[in-house]
């Protein structure tokens, strides 16, 4: 009996040292493994969500099949909530062969920009997670992960209001016009519009004196200035109040206000 129970033990040793020599020899062969993340063709859902539709190459140079290649990107925002995902599942890269397929990730900018404010106004970075899990040779698991930050562009950077200008207008009114300026850093069009009023601060309550609609179409990575026209009685004192909101297709801003004058 001793002599089968040597042999089984043996067997068993030669069975885990091919497991090992197999195991080592998958995971080597997919050190050259090649990842490539193209640029992303930038479409938008009929709910204002992007959709972020990346060319993704793999290329498999090893000895085996790789099979279920499931590649996951997260992007967080500043305050750590999610704000976009994708995942992309490849059944299989046969060995020495690569594939080209399309990584696709939603990116709900509303709900970005409605729970991190400062992004409006300043640009910033996101935190993007990117993880791949796949099979070496279809059977030895493998798991690998990545971060990094992705520079973010405020649709309302640098957004500066001048002091008002005023001239006579006719015999009852005068013109005011106060500058508007900014720079749209987005990776999209700003179009809305943009509402003004203002009122007398006079009395402790504020007097709605006039107010105006000015429309925005401002192009990506561009700048903006206009000015705000109101016509206001003479008599209205030299201290007003202004209220400026912003409407967009993905945010509204504002209130914002400022008191100008004596």
């Amino acid at each position: 009996m001793k002599l089968p129970i040597r042999m089984i033990g043996i067997a068993i040793s030669v069975v885990w040292i091919f497991l090992i020599i197999f195991a080592v020899s998958a995971m080597y062969s997919m050190q050259d493994m090649q990842f490539n993340l193209g640029t992303p063709e930038i479409t938008t859902t009929p709910d204002n969500e992007f959709l972020l539709s990346f060319p993704l190459y793999v290329m498999n140079p090893g000895l085996y099949n790789i099979a279920n290649l499931n590649f996951t990107t997260e992007v967080f925002g500043r305050n750590g909530s999610e704000v976009a995902w994708g995942s992309t599942l490849v059944p299989i890269i046969p060995h020495s062969q690569a594939v080209n397929t399309t990584h696709v990730m939603s990116l709900n900018v509303t709900g970005l920009l409605q729970g991190n404010m400062d992004l409006l106004l300043n640009d910033s970075t996101l935190n993007v997670n990117e993880n791949a899990s796949m099979s070496a040779a279809e059977v030895v698991p493998v798991k690998a992960s990545s971060s990094f930050d992705l520079p973010w562009g405020a649709p309302l950077d640098n957004l500066t209001f001048g002091m008002p200008e005023t001239s006579v207008y006719n015999s009852s009114h005068m013109r005011v016009v106060v500058p508007v300026s900014f720079e749209n850093h987005a990776f999209f069009n700003l179009t809305g519009t943009l509402n003004a009023r203002i009122s007398s601060i006079s009395s402790v309550v504020p007097n709605f004196v006039s107010s105006c609609q000015v429309n925005l179409n401002v192009a990506k990575n561009s700048p903006c200035k206009m000015n705000l026209e109101f016509k206001i009685p003479i008599q209205t004192t030299q201290s007003i109040h202004l209220e400026i909101l912003f409407k967009t297709q993905f945010f509204k801003y504002g209130p914002v206000v400022i008191d100008f004058g004596n």
